[in-house]
This record gives structure tokens, sequence and C-alpha cells, in this order.
């Protein structure tokens, strides 16, 4: 008699890490600040060739602190989207603010499995844990905002189970 297949599952929908939110939020402010800056010189350059000197280049500041007011806003908006479960038989992937995801990974078909951090993440203590399946190029499904001890342990869960059937 067959033995039925047990793996070890998330016992329902996850949350990323919080800290994530002050590494999109300082992501963002950094692209705000690297648009807006030249943006803002080049509004002064453009009043003194108009001999309008007198004036204060104010569009541009007040265009990026409405969009750094929105960055903060959907910061906190996109994090509360963010789930991710690991079923018996599949990863889900929750994601999204205005168009939201759901992904449904295969766990049969995942091949294997990167956890990533960049330098801005490593300074809060993050991983992204990166899923890879077979007939797909590149990364198919993502999962930011992990503590390395939740990554490694997504992959050693997400991995146990390959290793011992091949």
């Amino acid at each position: 008699m067959e033995t039925p297949i047990t793996r070890r599952t998330t016992n329902g929908p996850q949350p990323i890490h919080e800290a994530i939110r002050k590494v999109w939020l300082f992501s963002n402010i950094t692209s705000i600040l690297i648009v807006f800056i030249p943006i803002t010189f080049l509004e002064y350059g453009i009043y003194r060739g108009l001999e309008l000197s007198w004036r204060i280049p104010v569009l541009m500041p007040i265009v990026g602190i409405c969009m750094l007011a929105w960055s903060i806003a959907m910061v906190k908006r996109q994090w509360h989207a963010w789930r991710y479960e690991v079923t018996d038989n599949e990863v889900i992937i929750t994601k999204g603010v205005f168009y939201q995801v759901r992904r449904f990974v295969p766990r049969d078909r995942i091949q294997h499995v990167d956890i990533t951090s960049g330098p801005l993440a490593r300074k809060f203590g993050l991983r992204h844990v990166h899923l890879y399946v077979a007939g797909a190029h590149g990364s198919i499904g993502e999962i930011p905002g992990l503590t390395p001890e939740e990554a490694e342990d997504l992959r050693t869960m997400l991995v146990e189970f390959q290793a011992e059937h091949v």
C-alpha cells in the first residue's frame, strides 16, 4: 500500500516582514530625488533664460513632494497586499494594490530556489526567495522581505520533497 505524501506547509497565508516597507520607501525616495533634483535645476535654468530669475522654481518641488506622499501611502498598501502560502501541492504568491495577482506554482515543478539580498535589504536583515520551474526562462515567482531564517526554512520546505524522490 502506498503511503500518502506529506509535505511541510506554512499552515495558511504568511505576511512578509514589515521592514521591507523601509527598503521600498528608501528605494522610492532615491528614485524621486534622482529625477526631480535635476529637473528642478533645469526649471531654474529656464526661468533664468526667460529672464524670470526672480521666480523660485516651485513646480517640480511640489510635484516631487506629491510623488513622495503618494509613495509613502502606496508602500503601506503594497506591503498589506503581499502574502505567500505553501500548501501540499503549490506555492501561492498574492500581491498587488491596483492589479491584484495570485500566482500558483506547483511544488512538483519547482527545480531550484535562490535566496538573494541586495545591499539595502541586507542592511535591514532581509532576503528574497526566487522560484524557478522547468521550461520557464528566469524566476517565475519572488517572495521579498523574509528574514534569513524564514528564507532558509522556505527553501528547505520547497526542495526537501524533490530531494527525497530523485
